[in-house]
């Protein structure tokens, strides 16, 4: 009897080990499998591209950052609808002139969040101070944020917000192309002071309105007031 129960243990055993490595081979290639796939979206990412739902069928857009020739519209933001079979392309202006009086070079990022809007962060390198120019901004970064517009099948830019350091101040700007609506506020020595207000320019903004005039002639100027 004594013989019988050890010789049943030892064929466990031996079953044992020879369906572990299996199990180990298995779970192996399901991390495996997991870390390829991974990889695979996050290279795109990096590389500044990816694919999301953007418009209003069911299939995946392609966005890429495009690098572009223009002394001022140095990258694009492109967009390539499936509904439309067509692409769509946002500028991503470099700013630093029109802020800093002096060019930068400046980064892109962008995301896609599950309620279909695109963030866009645009930053820059340090400022470096000019001789005999007073008030540069610093500390530069810019956010767009643009969605598919389902009624008229075009792409809007629905907020932009920008803020800086001037001097001892800390600024932000924010704008909502929805409402029409802006307000900027200022941090300085522990106070805060705002302005805020509306106007009728600043609705109903598309991706071909969103250019340097745009900017230069109109958006530069709201909140110049909290300076």
């Amino acid at each position: 009897m004594n013989k019988l129960l050890t010789l049943l243990i030892l064929v466990f055993f031996l079953q044992s080990c020879e369906n572990k490595p299996k199990e180990i081979l298995k779970n192996s290639s399901k991390k495996k499998d997991k870390t390829e796939e991974w990889t695979k979206e996050k290279d795109r990412e990096l590389a500044g591209s990816l694919y999301a739902k953007f418009d209003n069928d069911s299939l995946d857009d392609d966005f890429k950052i495009l690098k572009n020739e223009d002394e001022i519209v140095q990258s694009v933001l492109s967009i390539f609808l499936t509904s439309q079979k067509k692409e769509i392309k946002i500028n991503l202006l470099n700013n630093s002139i029109l802020y800093n009086k002096k060019e930068s070079a400046y980064y892109t990022f962008f995301t896609v969040t599950d309620k279909k809007v695109c963030n866009v962060r645009i930053e820059y390198a340090d400022q470096e101070s000019i001789p005999n120019i007073s008030g540069e901004k610093k500390n530069l970064v810019e956010k767009i944020k643009c969605r598919f517009n389902t009624k008229n099948q075009k792409t809007q830019v629905i907020g932009y917000e920008l803020s800086y350091q001037k001097d001892t101040k800390f600024i932000t700007k924010s704008f909502n192309f929805l409402t029409g609506k802006y307000i900027a506020a200022k941090k300085d020595n522990g106070k805060t002071s705002t302005v805020n207000g509306w106007s009728a320019e600043l609705e109903n903004i598309y991706a071909e309105n969103w250019d340097f005039p745009f900017l230069r002639d109109k958006i530069y100027w709201y909140g110049e007031a909290v300076e």
